[in-house]
């Protein structure tokens, strides 16, 4: 997350499916990308944005970068998580520069605390098929076979939702399918 795109419409889109999906026990970890950590009042606007509490706010002082990844996904508890990267999921994890969460990285996360899920923010791919590709390739990660995956794509952006709690997943798509009516099928995305 950059300070130059605080504020703009993504957030209000992002913040409303922290809401109907995670509810109240979801923490955030900003992935701060800018040079220097943001201040209290850029962080509080940041929570309003996404429609929770400060305090849910992780990692509010350190900003993420190659040389920070190795200890920033260390010690977030065992709470729910919206991950907000710059662009999303690398494509593998050797290309991941700070813009990017590492596939090796979602996977340490659920070693954390398998019970959690996951909600990954995501920019959309140039390939036409870019989305489904990369939900398979998670899927077929050999730590996150037991999870179900999948993605409500909105055309520009995508939020990922990970779980190995099945009956969670079910409840999620089951909410997706209520709030976007007819156009479900359309907007919601699965691994083949």
């Amino acid at each position: 997350m950059k300070l130059a795109h605080l504020g703009d419409a993504l957030d209000h889109w992002k913040g409303s499916l922290i809401e109907l999906i995670g509810g109240k026990d979801v923490r955030v970890v900003p992935m701060f990308t800018d040079d220097k950590p943001w201040t209290e009042q850029q962080i509080e606007a940041y929570a309003r944005l996404l429609r929770i509490r400060p305090d849910d706010v992780l990692k509010k002082d350190s900003c993420f970068s190659g040389k920070t990844r190795t200890s920033y996904f260390c010690n977030l508890g065992e709470h729910d998580l919206f991950l907000d990267p710059d662009t999303g999921i690398a494509p593998d994890d050797k290309s991941a520069g700070k813009e990017h969460i590492r596939t090796s990285e979602i996977a340490g996360l659920f070693s954390a605390a398998p019970s959690r899920m996951l909600l990954i923010y995501q920019h959309a791919s140039r390939d036409k098929d870019g989305l489904r590709k990369k939900l398979n390739s998670l899927h077929s990660t050999k730590s996150l076979t037991r999870c179900d995956i999948f993605a409500y794509d909105s055309g520009s952006v995508s939020m990922l939702v990970i779980t190995e709690d099945h009956e969670r997943a079910r409840g999620v798509l089951d909410c997706l399918k209520c709030w976007l009516g007819p156009i479900a099928s359309a907007r919601v995305v699965k691994p083949e």
